[in-house]
């Protein structure tokens, strides 16, 4: 998880105010007093929030071949495709393209954690703007809560596939492992599958391993 902290948001607060100020001295026609280093002020904001590049911890090209050849298997079977961990919804978009048009995709996130500073309110607002098509025309549905309290809720039934990409430790990944399989998921599987994330390793394999592997993509055997 990723707080903004007081001091990053009293800067935030102090760059703004500067911004503010020399906008009424342009409208009085003064020149700039409070940013006139233009330069130094972008990088004191770069060095604040860093860079929004939505690739960042998404699934690569070489991972989409398994999980697009999953997307359409899970046709085969009823039930919704269920995405725990969204981030900033790409992977969504593109699972939307290869399922059938009777399938649901129900897109699970608290939004507590991003790699861009955002808060979660910022964050949700970005997931609904990249996904508002789909939304509107009933493909995806987004919800908005803790993953835990979804699978203690969920009463839909069997998912036809359910990829995991949320939190990536042993406990957390274990949790998620044994909801899919209780609740009868056709299709398990998950990202992350590698040496940074041991824990998801270790309970994957304790769970009978991966059937298949594409890069940090794997299929729950």
């Amino acid at each position: 998880m990723i707080q903004t902290s007081h001091r990053q948001s009293s800067t935030r607060r102090q760059m703004a105010t500067k911004y503010l100020r020399d906008s009424y001295r342009a409208i009085r026609g003064k020149p700039p007093k409070y940013t006139t280093d233009l330069v130094t002020v972008r990088k004191a904001a770069e060095a604040i929030r860093p860079s929004l590049r939505l690739d960042n911890n998404s699934v690569t090209e070489i991972e989409w071949t398994l999980l697009s050849k999953l997307v359409a298997e899970s046709s085969k079977h009823p039930g919704p495709i269920i995405e725990i961990g969204v981030l900033a919804g790409k992977t969504t978009q593109r699972m939307a393209r290869y399922k059938t048009a009777s399938q649901k995709i129900m897109a699970v996130d608290n939004f507590c954690w991003n790699p861009w500073g955002l808060t979660p309110d910022e964050q949700w607002g970005l997931v609904c703007h990249s996904l508002n098509y789909l939304v509107a025309m009933e493909h995806v549905e987004v919800v908005r809560i803790d993953k835990n309290e979804f699978f203690e809720t969920y009463n839909g039934p069997a998912p036809s596939l359910v990829f995991l990409d949320a939190m990536h430790d042993y406990e957390e990944t274990k949790k998620d492992i044994v909801w899919a399989k209780r609740v009868g998921a056709k299709i398990i599987s998950g990202h992350d599958y590698g040496p940074d994330f041991p824990g998801v390793v270790k309970i994957v394999h304790e769970m009978g391993g991966p059937s298949e592997l594409a890069g940090s993509v794997w299929r729950l055997a």
